[in-house]
C-alpha cells in the first residue's frame, strides 16, 4: 500500500499557498505542512476553518535558513515540496537585500536542504512568475507563445527567472521531477497587495456595499485564486517526469469587461442596488494573451472556471467574510 504523500508548502499563507493547501486536503489523503513566517493560531483558524484539520500542520519556516529547512524536511519526512515563499515585487523594489535573499538565496537554501535530507523528496515545484516576461507590445501577434524569450522588467522578475533556472539545474542534478509554474494576475480571496490586486479589491468594496475605481483599463491574463491553488497541487502530485515550465489557464480581457461581469455577479448575489464599481483610464503594458496549452496538456485535471462563475464565487466568499467581520 503506497503511502500518502507528505508535501511541505512554503509560503502557505499566501493566496496561492492557501487555496493550494485546501485543494489538496479536500482532494487527497496527503499530510501538508505549512510554512511561514509569521505562523499563529489566529491566521490558521481563519485560512483553514472548514478544513481538514488533522492532516494539517503549520510551523514557522525561514527560508534563509538552510539548516531549518532540512530539519523541518527530515521531521516531517516530506516527499513533495511546493514552493511559494518570497517577496511580491513592491517589497523587492522597496527592500532589495532581503527579496534577494528570500527569493533567490532562500530557493537555493531550500534546493540544498532538499539534496541533503534523510526523506527522499520526489517532486520539486517552484512558484515563478509572468514577471519573467516583458510587456505585451515586445512579443507581436495575437499569442505570446509560452516559451517566449524572458525580459523582465524589474527585480523581481529577473529573481523569479534566476529561480527557474536554478530549478532545472536541481532536476538535473537529482533527477528528482521538478516543475516551474509562472501564474498570472490572481483575483479572489486572499489577493491583497500590488496594483492588479485591484479587481479584487473592487470586489470587496461591492460586498461591503462601497464604490470603488480600478485604476486602469488595461487587458490582462486574469487567474482565478482557487484554480491556481489547483494547479500547484496537481503540479506535484500528478504524473510527470524531468523539468517543465509552464503559464496557467487564463481569461485574457479588459477591465470594462470585469466590471461588466462583477455587475451581474452582484446582481445574482443580491448585492446590484449599490453597485459603483468603475474603469479608470490608465493604461498599463501588462503582458497578456500568453499560451497555455502546454500546461493543460500536461495536467489535463486542472480546473478552468468560466470568468463570471469564478467572480460570482468570490463575491459569495466576501460576502461571508463581511459577515464573519473579517472584510473591513
Amino acid at each position: 500500500m503506497t503511502e500518502p504523500a507528505r508535501i511541505l508548502v512554503t509560503g502557505g499563507y499566501g493566496c496561492i499557498g492557501v487555496q493550494t493547501v485546501k485543494w489538496i486536503l479536500a482532494n487527497t489523503s496527503a499530510m501538508v505542512v505549512v510554512g511561514s513566517r509569521d505562523v499563529s493560531e489566529q491566521r490558521t483558524e481563519r485560512f483553514f476553518h472548514d478544513d481538514d484539520g488533522t492532516r494539517l500542520k503549520c510551523i514557522a519556516l525561514d527560508v534563509r535558513e538552510q539548516s531549518q529547512l532540512e530539519e523541518v524536511l527530515n521531521a516531517n519526512a516530506i516527499s513533495h515540496v511546493i514552493h511559494l515563499a518570497a517577496f511580491q515585487t513592491p517589497d523587492c523594489n522597496d527592500h532589495r537585500d532581503m527579496g534577494l535573499q528570500i527569493n533567490v538565496a532562500g530557493t537555493q537554501n531550500l534546493i540544498e536542504a532538499m539534496k541533503s535530507c534523510d526523506s527522499s523528496v520526489q517532486r520539486f515545484v517552484f512558484a515563478s512568475s509572468i514577471a519573467v516576461y516583458g510587456p505585451r507590445s515586445s512579443y507581436p501577434g495575437s499569442h505570446v507563445p509560452m516559451l517566449a524569450e524572458p525580459a523582465p522588467v524589474n527585480v523581481y522578475g529577473a529573481w523569479k527567472l534566476a529561480g527557474e533556472h536554478i530549478s532545472r539545474l536541481f532536476c538535473n542534478e537529482t533527477n528528482i521531477p521538478t516543475v516551474s509554474l509562472r501564474p498570472g494576475v490572481l483575483f479572489g480571496l486572499g489577493r491583497d497587495a500590488g496594483l492588479t490586486s485591484t479587481p479584487t479589491t473592487a470586489m470587496k468594496h461591492v460586498a461591503l456595499e462601497q464604490p470603488y475605481e480600478i485604476p486602469f483599463s488595461s487587458r490582462q491574463d486574469y487567474l482565478y485564486a482557487p484554480d491556481v491553488g489547483a494547479a500547484f497541487a496537481l503540479a506535484a502530485i500528478a504524473p510527470f517526469s524531468g523539468y517543465g515550465v509552464f503559464t496557467l489557464p487564463s481569461h485574457t480581457v479588459d477591465t470594462a469587461e470585469i466590471v461588466a461581469t462583477m455587475r451581474q455577479a452582484a446582481s445574482l448575489a443580491g448585492l446590484g442596488e449599490n453597485f459603483a464599481v468603475t474603469a479608470g483610464t490608465e493604461e498599463v503594458p501588462f503582458i497578456c494573451d500568453l499560451e497555455y496549452k502546454p500546461f493543460v496538456q500536461a495536467f489535463a485535471d486542472a480546473p478552468h472556471t468560466p470568468l463570471a462563475a469564478a467572480i460570482q464565487e468570490s463575491l459569495e466568499a466576501f460576502k461571508v467574510q463581511r459577515q464573519l467581520g473579517w472584510l473591513k
